[in-house]
């Protein structure tokens, strides 16, 4: 009997060890299979949102030509910015970048290893070469053949494949960029160039985290394994060396928590993360309990972190996209006798910068400038309640809007919505082109310039007038001012940003480089002078980051 009792006793032990160790490997292998479908999705995920939009980023610079240096700066910022520390190893994240002009030559090419690196196309641009690498070389040629099979099956632009290289895997998204019209597969590789097409983004995403999940899950399944199994050899063990008696009594109270341990041990390994064990001892089983419990813990806090980062930077991406139509095109606005064009730039991935125009009756145009306190999320939902406001108020008065009326309005919804903790500054002003004057109120916002040519090198004057902030009393009242206008005066509305940003050595644009840069431009079309102020103060910034928002709106008198 005794004999008897401490074998059934020993096989329990043994038996519930193997079983023990079983599960606990089918849970490494699913949790793994799980994180690599997370990550592979979540790579996916970014390819998909994030191509189209680093296409429409470099859509610009590609249609102004000669903007090679800017584009490789947008090349390196996006390739450099997701790449973090995981357990003492680098994921790149995005990798790979390259930017190809309208005729499939190189303009700019990035690639992240020990370090990033980045180069400019040559001038002339020239294709892409084995000077770049194989794998640069092989990625080009992968994506002309992904659009050669999505144009025959009237498939979409936007083409992924996978890569392999020197012992890495790639995820590659490969898409044209088109101005004016649907990007195509057919019209990324035709030869007769469509007017449509400016060039080509491809993306390349670092797979290496996949392998390292497995290697990480064999090292901890192997380890769990054999702790498992010593744990089971040393209960073994003991109840082996004990009478009877004392087996049979062991026996009866070992049995119940072992078949509990192999039963949550099996639904976790079913996908039922919520499954704990009760700890009812702290005995070698009681340990093992603990275990199974800190390792079930582990994978829901990985699994539920996993899947919020994934969701919070999709949602920056969708309210980027929102927050982008909440300001006019960066397209000139030709209105006969006022032209103007605008340009915003957010810091962040959304911004506390606003502008918007509307055309009233009898050749007047509202134009409307603002800038929230600090940018990011927040600042972005106040441009939100402000764009509102004065859509509220202009459908309310229709053209009889006055800008002292529009302020008053904006301020009322701007303190309901933000109770103080954000402010605004604002500029409203109607342009009348038949008696050729500029009515406006301020509410703390920057004077815009009033730059009139002469016979020398022209005049700066400010539209100056003073008001309290949007948000900073209920009760504020505004002032209104006309002042008039002779052809050929422009007027620059502007937020602090474009001034108080610096360059890499801590300096400041300023206002006088602003100003100079307008009377160098002065002459141009409203477009070209826009785009010459911006880029005189990008040279200034380098790759310094932007501080603040930039939003400006120039205009010019016929």
């Amino acid at each position: 009997m005794i004999l008897t009792t401490t074998l059934l006793i020993i096989v329990t032990v043994v038996g519930s060890g193997l079983l023990n160790v079983f599960n606990i490997r089918r849970v490494f292998d699913d949790t793994t299979q799980r994180q690599q479908e997370l990550f592979s999705r979540g790579r996916e995920t970014l390819g998909e949102i994030g191509t189209p939009l680093f296409a429409r980023a470099v859509q610009q610079l590609l249609i102004d030509r000669g903007r090679d240096p800017d584009i490789v700066s947008l090349v390196r910022e996006t390739v450099a910015q997701d790449t973090k520390d995981q357990d003492g190893r680098k994921d790149y994240g995005l990798k790979l970048a390259f930017v190809l002009d309208l005729n499939q030559n190189l303009v700019a090419h990035c690639y992240e290893d020990a370090k990033l690196e980045c180069i400019q196309g040559a001038t002339p641009h020239e294709p892409v070469g084995p000077a770049l690498g194989q794998l640069s070389v092989t990625t080009w040629q992968r994506a002309l053949e992904a659009w050669k099979a999505a144009a025959d099956t009237k498939g979409p632009a936007l083409v992924r494949f996978d890569v392999e290289a020197a012992g890495s895997r790639y995820r590659v998204f490969a898409f044209p960029v088109f101005i004016g019209d649907e990007p195509t597969a057919a019209g990324a590789i035709a030869a007769d160039r469509p007017e449509a097409r400016q060039g080509y983004v491809i993306l390349g995403y670092d797979l290496a985290p996949i392998a390292w999940f497995a290697t990480s899950a064999a090292e901890q399944k192997a380890e769990a394994s054999t702790r498992a199994a010593l744990y089971t050899g040393a209960v073994g063990a003991l109840f082996a060396l004990i009478g009877t008696l004392l087996a049979i009594f062991q026996g009866l109270s070992i049995s119940r928590p072992i078949k509990q341990l192999a039963w949550k041990a099996d639904q976790i390994a079913r996908g039922d993360l919520m499954a704990r064990v009760e700890i009812t001892s702290s005995d070698e089983i009681g340990f093992l309990g603990e275990n199974f419990n800190f390792m079930a813990d582990q994978i829901t806090i990985l699994l539920q972190q996993t899947a919020e980062k994934a969701r919070i930077e999709q949602e920056l991406e969708v309210a980027r996209a929102i927050q982008e139509t909440l300001v006019p095109t960066a397209d000139p606005v030709d209105k006969g006798a006022l032209k103007f064009a605008g340009f915003y730039q957010p810091a962040a991935q959304t911004g506390g910068d606003w502008w918007t125009w509307s055309e009233l009756a009898s050749g007047k145009y509202l134009l409307v400038i603002g800038d929230v306190t600090g940018h990011g999320v927040p600042s972005a939902m106040i441009t939100a309640a402000a764009k509102a406001a004065c859509d509220v108020a202009r459908h309310v008065h229709g053209d009889t809007v006055t800008v002292t009326r529009l302020l008053e309005i904006m301020n009322h919804a701007i303190y309901e919505s933000a109770q103080r903790r954000f402010v605004m500054t604002c500029f409203a002003s109607i342009v009348d082109t038949e008696a050729r004057t500029i009515t406006y109120a301020n509410a703390g916002h920057n004077f815009p310039y009033l730059f009139r040519s002469s016979e020398g090198k022209g005049e700066f004057g400010s539209l100056m007038i003073r008001g309290n902030r949007l948000g900073d009393d209920r009760t504020s009242k505004y002032e209104a001012k006309t002042t008039e206008l002779v052809p050929g005066d422009v007027i620059i509305w502007y937020t602090d940003g474009i001034v108080e940003c610096e360059n890499e050595a801590g300096d400041e644009y300023g206002e006088k480089r602003f100003r100079a840069s307008v009377r160098k431009a002065a002459a141009l079309d409203v477009g070209e002078m826009r785009d010459a102020i911006v880029a005189d103060a990008t040279t200034f910034f380098g790759e310094a980051p932007r501080k603040d928002d930039i939003t400006m709106i120039i205009g010019r008198i016929a």
